[in-house]
């Protein structure tokens, strides 16, 4: 389905909206690949009264398309926005072979919502209609020390008070309702100001002994108590944009590219997103990519 395309909303009453957002869960999709029906799925639609506006024939892959356009129509919320820069900025403007899209990134107390990996790395915070500014200033501050590039993404009603609130370095970005990004301000580069210690600390045991082995040429031989200390020592000697290149080296490799690469030709547009949350584990693409074919009918069982 074109995700582009309007399409005519069902009488539904606006209380159920978040109910239906949660179709996209990670614990609703687990469900879905695990179960041949989802009694969620099915007591949602059938509490909400979409049961009856419902064609059984349908595919499941279409019902995600069509709930995911009611939702951008009705409830823009965080979900939507992840998907919408996963079609249109990671596989509208990069390649899976180059790039990784990685979702709820830790960095220190925080979590970036979207970050994308390619030659730098670039961080895109969310900020829905039903999102709040009281956050943002030290989420940005925390950001500015592990990030290239840094871009808060908004309604175009709230676009105008991140003028006075974000640095000049700072993007600003607008969701539309054409299902388009369009830029307020670009994001400036911010590589030479990366913290190695904050940088350090969002990666694993895995990817720093690789950048470590890879800058130094072996590994610290001291034992495995004192390991992270003195691989942290050592990051902290790299120049902090070489750090943050190799960084975003061993990043990229939190994807099993074919497998991902496979599900998204496959799934459904509105699942993008959700995609790029399950880059690494193949085996929950693999039991995914045969429901989208099923019937909606055996599928919404209550």
């Amino acid at each position: 389905m074109n995700l582009n395309k309007s399409i005519s909303i069902p009488e539904i009453n606006h209380k159920y909206l978040p109910a239906l957002s949660r179709f996209f869960s990670p614990i609703v999709m687990e469900n879905i690949a695990q179960n041949i029906n989802s009694k969620y799925l099915a007591e949602v639609c059938l509490n909400s009264g979409l049961m009856k506006q419902i064609d059984p024939e349908m595919s499941l892959g279409d019902f995600f398309d069509w709930i995911y356009s009611i939702l951008f129509t009705c409830y823009r919320n965080e979900y939507i926005y992840k998907n919408v820069i996963t079609n249109k900025v990671l596989l509208g403007k990069h390649s899976l072979n180059t790039s990784i899209m990685l979702s709820e990134f830790r960095v220190g107390k925080c979590k970036a919502d979207v970050v994308i990996l390619n030659g730098t790395s670039t961080a895109y915070e969310i900020k829905s209609e039903f999102d709040s500014f009281s956050r943002l200033e030290y989420q940005i501050s925390v950001y500015l020390k592990i990030f290239d590039h840094i871009n808060v993404i908004t309604t175009i009603l709230q676009a105008s008070k991140l003028e006075s609130i974000l640095p000049d370095k700072i993007g600003i970005l607008i969701l539309n309702d054409r299902n388009e990004i369009s830029t307020v301000r670009k994001s400036k580069s911010n590589k030479v100001n990366i913290d190695q210690n904050l940088l350090f600390d969002s990666l694993r045991k895995n990817e720093y002994l690789e950048i470590i082995s890879e800058y130094f040429g072996d590994i610290p031989n001291v034992q495995n108590t004192l390991i992270f200390k003195e691989c942290k020592r050592l990051f902290n000697k790299i120049p902090p944009e070489t750090a943050h290149d190799l960084a975003i080296k061993v990043l990229r490799n939190r994807s099993d590219v074919d497998a991902l690469c496979q599900f998204i030709s496959v799934a459904p547009s509105s699942l993008s997103a959700y995609a790029m949350s399950i880059c690494e584990e193949s085996k929950k693409m693999k039991n995914l990519i045969p429901r989208f074919s099923q019937k909606l009918g055996s599928i919404l069982v209550v």
